[in-house]
């Protein structure tokens, strides 16, 4: 009777190792399985990233190839009526009509002075943001002042240069219009072996003193629209931000490299 004892326990011994170590098998399987699973949902979640991107590039160039378009025809134009323009001064001229000459001439400056000048630094994007942005603050009677360098921002995702840049010129934009005499400075350029992105916009009165905290919302757009999205990506590549007042001035200075 011992020895059948026995031999039931060495039998239901063996048959319990062998469940444990396929249940061992059977979690190892599966870790692999999960581990297989979260690689794939990694790789695709980084594919439609990259793909996202590559969209928002395609579409980025679309709209600076239009813009590029609609400039080179507005200067078409420009260049076509130029010989009429000169006639009709000259007309004026002979006719000793000075002033009519210097009026009809003062308004083809205008015109010129309203059409601003595609900016091309061999940066796609960079020329595209610049470009449009500088178009509607002109448009919108904002005295410019650009000095734009040929900086590549390769180590930047274009997603998170394009948020950065957009940002920085939309805030001084707005905010320049608040201003009695609107003014806009952009300063692109490596200094020190950084890349440094400067803008400046004229202010009547101490945007810091009255909203220290640069608050603000989408309804209500104003210096510190963005702000959350400009220092997340400065932050991304270790960057530094600066923001400060001089000279009657709203600056936000950017570094990176």
């Amino acid at each position: 009777m011992e020895i059948i004892l026995v031999a039931i326990i060495i039998i239901l011994a063996v048959l319990l190792m062998k469940e444990v170590k396929r249940k061992r098998k059977d979690k190892a399987k599966q870790e692999e399985q999960d581990r297989l699973l979260t690689r794939y949902v990694a790789d695709n979640l980084d594919m439609e990233k990259r793909l996202s991107d590559m969209e928002h590039a395609y579409d980025k160039q679309q709209e600076m190839d239009g813009e590029i378009r609609r400039i080179q025809q507005q200067i078409g134009l420009l260049k076509h009526d130029m010989k009429n323009h000169t006639m009709v001064i000259l007309s004026y001229l002979e006719e000793n009509r000075t002033e009519e000459a210097k009026q009809y001439a003062g308004e083809i400056l205008d015109k010129l002075n309203r059409m601003y000048t595609y900016v091309n630094v061999g940066n796609s994007l960079l020329s595209h943001i610049i470009n449009t942005k500088l178009s509607l603050a002109k448009e919108k009677g904002i005295e410019i002042k650009a000095e734009i360098e040929n900086l590549s921002f390769s180590y930047m995702d274009s997603v998170d240069f394009s948020s950065l840049l957009n940002n920085m010129l939309d805030n001084a934009v707005n905010g320049a219009l608040d201003s009695g005499a609107p003014k806009l400075e952009v300063d692109i350029a490596s200094k020190k072996g950084f890349d440094m992105i400067t803008v400046k916009n004229s202010i009547d009165r101490s945007v810091l003193k009255e909203n220290p905290e640069l608050t603000s919302s989408k309804e209500e757009p104003g210096h510190g629209y963005g702000m959350k999205q400009m220092k997340a990506v400065v932050r991304k590549y270790e960057g530094d931000m600066d923001i400060y007042e001089k000279d009657g001035m709203f600056i936000v200075s950017v570094m990176l490299g």
